[in-house]
């Protein structure tokens, strides 16, 4: 019986060392792009401006508006002034429709049909289609508004959102604070920004906003796609004690099997 005892033991031993050999692994094994403790990575220089216009590409989604003579009808419409001749597309009783970007950078839009637009920054693509319009239509008026301009902000432990962009200038303080701040347990002088650059690849940079002196830094202007990640407080004793919680019950068990097993 007391072999038996000894046994139990042995067994319920080896499983705690062998579960404390993959504890560090597991706690806190939910964050994300650590940073390399040996300084071999190096941030990228904080850019305040996008390098470059936002350009359309697969996936996303505008609304197309025309009016014929320059945009005169607009015009009549916010003066008050009615039975003025004009033509709008992509207009239906005051709602806005949007239009998807295809997987080959093709749009399918009224009047015109299917259309390249990937590439293109909205600029260029009013003006594309200002030409293709004229053709048709007596000097013709566009307006395209990206519609699913977004970024993916971590601002704490299990909090990630994906924020819609209000306009194109949202400074980085505005998608903070639309996620909801920064957590309790999150750090402020760690913000890692990741933008997609033109060859695909992502550069990252650092902000600090736990001083005055990041207020200049917290009107940076953030773009459509951009990945905003708050580093945050690693909870090592709950993560352990997580971890070790059920080895813990099946110890004190076996402690008390030994004891009645020693008692009989």
């Amino acid at each position: 019986m007391i072999r038996n005892s000894r046994l139990i033991l042995f067994f319920v031993s080896a499983c705690l060392i062998l579960q404390s050999c993959r504890l560090w692994t597991n706690v806190n094994s939910n964050q994300m792009f650590k940073i390399p403790k040996d300084g071999s990575f190096q941030f990228d220089s904080l850019q305040m401006q996008p390098s470059e216009d936002y350009k359309i590409g697969p996936g996303d989604r505008f609304s197309f508006f025309i009016s014929t003579n320059n945009g005169e009808k607009i015009i009549n419409g916010l003066s008050g002034v009615s039975g003025i001749g004009g033509q709008m597309v992509g207009q239906n009783n005051n709602m806005m429709l949007d239009y998807l970007v295809r997987r080959n950078g093709t749009v399918e839009l009224p009047v015109i049909g299917v259309y390249p637009v990937s590439g293109l920054t909205v600029v260029q693509l009013e003006d594309s289609l200002t030409k293709t319009l004229a053709k048709n239509f007596q000097s013709p008026f566009v307006q395209i508004r990206l519609t699913n301009q977004r970024v993916i902000v971590f601002p704490g432990r299990g909090q990630a959102q994906v924020v819609v962009l209000p306009n194109v200038n949202s400074t980085l303080l505005e998608v903070i604070a639309l996620a909801g701040g920064i957590g309790d347990d999150s750090y402020s002088n760690s913000i890692k920004i990741m933008r997609k650059t033109k060859s695909n690849k992502r550069e990252v940079y650092k902000i600090d906003l736990s001083t005055i002196e990041g207020v200049k830094d917290a009107e940076m202007i953030v773009q459509s796609n951009d990945y905003i990640y708050i580093d945050y407080k690693p909870r090592i004793a709950s993560g352990v004690l997580t971890e070790i919680a059920p080895w813990i019950s099946l110890f004190t068990t076996s402690l008390t099997l030994f004891y009645i097993f020693l008692r009989f």
